[in-house]
């Protein structure tokens, strides 16, 4: 029998080695989403212990990495060559051997490989010569797809969180994206707004898209939370909201912040941290990144301390530089310093 998981009620605490991302120069100046063979030949044992060493109380890993590929075996889209396909499952089962509570990971905002093959399933505009990506439409059948990915993977492996990333309409900031008329737009826009779609996004007023924006997020986090509990009643569910200011009106009472099982802050500027302090529910969570955001000034390893005796949990991430999974060395300061604070 398993034994009880180590960190019941205390503070979590992850650092994770983000294999969405590469790292490379010798300044780190070259930053690039994964290749599926980048880290398809790391070390599983290693990858887990150096995790473990650095005080994560929890174990936390890309499942399907962004750029369109899983660690695990598939029937749902392309898995990473080689040994990286049994990558998950080999970490899976150490997390379990050891009592560690498992974090999967899927992006909901976007899969590279899927966003180039069916363009007309972006969002339109959402792809921009600085922001090269684009965020597939949640009114498109990509919500499909990323509901049976979900379904799939934790069916096969049940763990104790499931992290859903990029959880935003059309662009990583709230509310930035207009709604551009579209076939699969369409319908849902008559439908929620009550009037047919017109030609021209500037015939839209701003309230109506920010409902039309609010309800098919919503909608989508209820399909997504309806699928978690299908498929591992037990799993609880976190999405990753690019917030970057307290109280932004497309999230004020959503659905998504009242229900979920936790909070999360990608960008832990002290107002948006506060504002999440403020409306989280006793039994819902609330994790804080200290390190890991690339713009200036919107994480502090120093702030650890301090959220954890708010009673936040911690979270941080740092780029590693291909074929090996340790940060570039330009984070040697910082992993110091994430070190202390973890322990």
């Amino acid at each position: 029998m398993t034994n009880p998981l180590r960190n019941t009620g205390k503070t979590i605490k992850i650092f994770s080695c983000d294999l969405n991302w590469t790292r490379t120069g010798e300044r780190g100046e070259h930053i690039a989403p994964a290749s599926a063979q980048d880290y398809a030949f790391i070390d599983p044992q290693a990858y887990f212990d150096w995790h473990m060493g650095m005080g994560n109380t929890d174990f936390w890993f890309q499942a399907y990495n962004f750029s369109g590929f899983a660690y695990y075996a598939t029937k749902l889209g392309p898995v990473a060559p080689g040994p990286g396909q049994e990558l998950l499952p080999r970490l899976y089962e150490l997390c379990r051997s050891a009592s560690v509570p498992f974090w999967g990971y899927m992006c909901v905002g976007t899969d590279l490989s899927v966003g180039n093959i069916h363009a007309d399933w972006l969002v339109p505009g959402s792809r921009s010569p600085g922001f090269p990506y684009g965020f597939l439409a949640h009114e498109s059948p990509w919500q499909a797809l990323i509901n049976a990915r979900v379904a799939e993977f934790l069916t096969a492996y049940p763990c104790e969180w499931m992290f859903l990333d990029w959880f935003a309409y059309g662009s990583l900031v709230p509310n930035g994206s207009p709604i551009e008329p579209s076939p699969y737009i369409a319908p849902h826009f008559e439908r929620i707004l009550g009037r047919p779609m017109p030609d021209r996004s500037t015939e839209i007023t701003p309230d109506e898209q920010l409902h039309y924006k609010r309800t098919i997020l919503a909608e989508s986090f209820h399909r997504l939370r309806n699928t978690v509990r299908a498929a591992s009643p037990g799993t609880k569910l976190i999405f990753n909201v690019p917030f970057q200011h307290a109280a932004e009106e497309l999230w004020v009472d959503h659905p998504m912040l009242t229900e979920s099982d936790g909070l999360f802050a990608e960008c832990s500027k002290e107002d948006v941290v506060e504002w999440l302090l403020s409306i989280k529910r006793p039994d819902q969570r609330l994790m804080v990144t200290i390190h890991g955001r690339i713009e200036e000034g919107e994480c502090d390893i120093t702030t650890g301390p301090k959220w954890m005796a708010r009673g936040c949990d911690i979270f941080a991430n740092a780029f590693p530089e291909p074929p090996g999974f340790l940060p570039h060395s330009m984070y040697k300061k910082e992993i110091g310093a994430l070190r202390e604070v973890f322990r």
